[in-house]
C-alpha cells in the first residue's frame, strides 16, 4: 500500500466522522463540552474557574469568564520550568505548540493526547482524501502514487522540561518521519535540518524537486512559501539547470558542511533533465511554469484564506487555472478548528467534535465585538455575518478569545463553513476608520493590477508624522523602473482603492481626518532579506508569514532601512534606528 492509499483510507474515515458530526453539530458540541468539563474540573485552573459547577452550556457561559493568553501564561511557565502537571487540564501534556507571533510575542500552549490525535488525523489525511474525491468526480481517476516537494521546515525546539515545541502546521508531519521518503522529493534531513537558518532552503528544495519528472503535487503549510519558491526559480533557473546538468551543488549556496557533503554524493550529472528544464525556462514565465516542468502535476495545497488573496493569484500564475488548490484548513496553536471539504475553496467547515466554539457578533463597520455582547453558539450564527471566535479545547483553554474574526460563508450539512477574515491586532486604525487586513490586502492587489506591476511583497505602516496621519504602503515591485510621476499614480490608485474598500476611510479622507497616502519602494530582495533575518533569529520557514502591517520597531527599522525612494519619513526612522538601543 502506497502512502496515497493510506492517506485516502484515513482521510475517508475522518471525512465520514466530519459528515456524521456536522449533521447535528450542537449534539457534538454538548458532548464535547461535557468531556472537557468532566476531565478537567479537578485540575488547578479547572478549580479556579469552578468547572465542577458546570452542568450545561448555559452554566458554562454564566460561570466561566472569557479569557486571553495572559490568563494561562503563568501556568504554561510552571509547566515548562517547574515540570508541574495537572495545571490547565488533567490529562498528560505531550508537547507544546507555538503561535507564529504575527500579533506579538509567540504564545506557547500545551497539547493533550486528544488534541494531538485530532490534529494528526485531520492535518495529514483529509487533504489527500479530498483531492482524491475531486479527481474521481472531475477527471474520473483516483489519486495516483504521489511524489512532490514539501516546501516547509519541521524544525522545532526542546523546552526546559524536555518536551518538543512546534508550530501547529508542523505537528502532523513530525510523526511521519519513516514514510516521508515515499512521498516527498526532499530528504528528511532537509525538512528538519539542525541549523535551518544556515541553509538556502529554496535552492535546496528546488534542487531535489526539479530532478523528478513525476511530481504529482506541490505542498506547503502556508502558500506564501510556494510563491517564494517560484519567485526564486524565476530568478535562479540558470544556476539550477547548470547544477543539475553537472550534478553539483553550487558553491555559492549556503549549506551546513555535513549536509553539503551528504547531498553532493546524492546529486549525479543529469544533462537530459537539465536540457528539458532549460528549454521550458527559456520560453519565459508568462505561461504557467509548473505544469510545463512537471507534466504529471495534479494538485497543490497550503493554508489559504481571503487575507492571502494576492498570494493565491501569484501562485495561480505559476500553476495555471487547471490545477486545483487545496486549502489546508484553519488551524492555530490553540487547535485545528476547521477543514475544507472540497478543492478550490477558501473556506473551511468547522469541526464541532474537535473544539467547542462560541461566536461574538461583529457589528457592521466594526472590527471587534462589543464588551457586553453575549457569545452565540454554533446554531445561532447567521450566514453572511462576521464573528470573533471564542474557543475551548481539550488542552486547557476555556472560553479563549483567539482574536480571529471569521466570516460565515455557508453551511455544510448544519455546520457553518468559515473563512478567516483577519487577525484583530493586524487591522489598520489610524483615525478610528477600522480598516481590516482584508481591506488593505485588497487595495494593494488592485493597485498592483492598475499599475501593471507585480508586487514581490508589500507592507503598510501607520504614519503619524504628518497632520493628519496617513497610510504608508511600502512595496517591493517586480519592475523597479518607476518614475516619480508614476509613483504619484500609485498613490492615487491606492487612495482610490482604500476608499472603495472602507467607507469610513473614504469619509475620513473627505473630512480631513486622514491624509493622502504615501507609497515608497523597497530595494530588490528586501522581503527575502527579512525572511533570512527571521531565520537567523531561529524562526522556522513555516511560521514566516507576510508582513501586512509594520506594527513593531524591529519591523519598522528593518523595512525603512531598505527604502530606495527619497523620503523624509524614511530618513527620520533610519536616524531614530541609529540611536535606538540594541535589543
Amino acid at each position: 500500500m502506497h502512502f496515497s492509499d493510506l492517506g485516502i483510507f484515513l482521510g475517508n474515515i475522518s471525512l465520514w466522522e466530519i459528515d456524521y458530526f456536522t449533521k447535528d453539530p450542537m449534539k457534538a458540541q454538548k458532548h464535547l463540552l461535557k468531556k472537557i468539563v468532566n476531565r478537567n474540573k479537578n485540575c488547578e485552573y479547572g478549580k479556579k474557574i469552578h468547572l465542577k459547577d458546570v452542568h450545561s452550556i448555559e452554566d458554562y457561559q454564566r460561570i466561566v469568564p472569557l479569557s486571553t493568553y495572559d490568563d494561562y501564561a503563568p501556568y504554561v511557565d510552571r509547566m515548562i520550568n517547574n515540570r508541574e502537571d495537572r495545571l490547565m487540564f488533567s490529562g498528560r501534556n505531550i508537547r507544546y505548540c507555538s503561535s507564529s507571533g504575527s500579533v506579538g510575542k509567540p504564545k506557547i500552549v500545551p497539547k493533550s493526547v486528544s488534541d494531538l490525535w485530532k490534529m494528526q488525523c485531520i492535518g495529514f489525511s483529509v487533504s489527500v482524501a479530498v483531492a482524491n474525491r475531486w479527481l474521481v468526480k472531475h477527471k474520473n481517476q483516483h489519486l495516483p502514487k504521489s511524489m512532490g516537494p514539501l516546501v516547509l521546515v519541521l524544525t522545532g525546539k526542546r523546552l526546559a522540561d524536555g518536551k518538543r515545541c512546534n508550530g501547529a502546521a508542523q505537528i502532523p508531519l513530525t510523526y511521519l518521519k519513516t514514510i516521508i521518503p515515499f512521498f516527498c522529493t526532499s530528504p528528511y534531513s532537509l525538512l528538519e535540518p539542525e541549523h535551518e537558518e544556515e541553509m538556502d532552503m529554496s535552492y535546496l528544495q528546488l534542487r531535489f524537486a526539479l530532478e523528478h519528472t513525476d511530481v504529482c503535487y506541490i505542498g506547503s503549510m502556508v502558500i506564501t512559501l510556494l510563491t517564494t519558491m517560484f519567485d526564486y526559480l524565476e530568478d535562479h533557473w540558470e544556476m539550477l539547470c547548470d547544477d543539475i546538468e553537472h550534478g553539483t551543488l553550487n558553491p555559492s549556496i549556503r549549506c551546513t558542511p555535513e549536509l553539503r557533503k551528504k547531498y553532493e554524493k546524492k546529486f549525479k550529472p543529469n544533462p537530459k533533465r537539465a536540457a528539458e528544464l532549460r528549454a521550458e525556462f527559456e520560453k519565459g514565465f508568462d505561461m504557467p511554469i509548473a505544469p510545463r516542468i512537471w507534466p504529471k502535476l495534479m494538485w497543490a495545497y497550503g493554508m489559504m484564506g481571503s487575507s492571502l488573496s494576492i498570494y493565491i493569484a501569484k501562485l495561480r500564475r505559476a500553476l495555471g487555472d487547471d490545477i486545483p488548490l487545496h486549502n489546508m484548513g484553519y488551524a492555530a496553536a490553540e487547535g485545528f478548528f476547521a477543514t475544507p471539504v472540497e478543492l478550490n475553496a477558501n473556506d473551511s467547515c468547522l469541526l464541532p467534535h474537535s473544539v467547542f466554539f462560541e461566536f461574538l457578533p461583529i457589528e457592521e463597520g466594526e472590527d471587534r465585538a462589543k464588551d457586553d455582547v453575549r457569545p452565540l453558539l454554533m446554531n445561532e450564527v447567521e450566514v453572511g455575518k462576521n464573528y470573533e471566535l471564542v474557543i475551548s479545547n481539550l488542552s486547557g483553554l476555556y472560553r479563549y478569545k483567539i482574536a480571529d474574526v471569521v466570516h460565515i460563508t455557508k453551511l455544510y450539512h448544519n455546520t457553518p463553513r468559515v473563512e478567516l477574515m483577519y487577525r484583530q491586532n493586524l487591522s489598520m486604525n489610524v483615525a478610528n476608520e477600522k480598516t481590516t487586513t482584508q481591506m488593505v490586502e485588497s487595495a494593494a492587489m488592485q493597485t498592483s493590477e492598475d499599475m501593471q506591476n507585480e508586487f514581490v511583497g508589500f507592507s503598510y505602516y501607520a504614519d503619524f508624522s504628518t497632520k493628519p496621519p496617513r497610510y504608508c504602503l511600502l512595496i517591493e515591485p517586480k519592475d523597479h523602473n518607476v518614475s516619480e510621476e508614476q509613483r504619484q499614480a500609485y498613490i492615487d490608485a491606492l487612495d482610490r482603492h482604500l476608499a472603495d474598500a472602507n467607507e469610513k476611510y473614504d469619509k475620513y479622507r473627505r473630512w480631513g481626518m486622514l491624509n493622502r497616502p504615501e507609497v515608497l519602494f523597497l530595494k530588490s530582495g528586501t522581503y527575502w532579506d527579512y525572511r533570512e533575518q527571521l531565520r537567523a533569529d531561529g524562526v522556522v520557514l513555516n511560521q514566516i508569514k507576510p508582513v501586512t502591517v509594520i506594527n513593531n520597531d524591529k519591523r519598522k527599522f528593518f523595512f525603512f532601512s531598505h527604502v530606495e525612494t527619497e523620503s523624509a519619513l524614511a530618513d527620520e526612522i533610519n536616524a531614530l534606528a541609529a540611536t535606538a538601543p540594541a535589543e
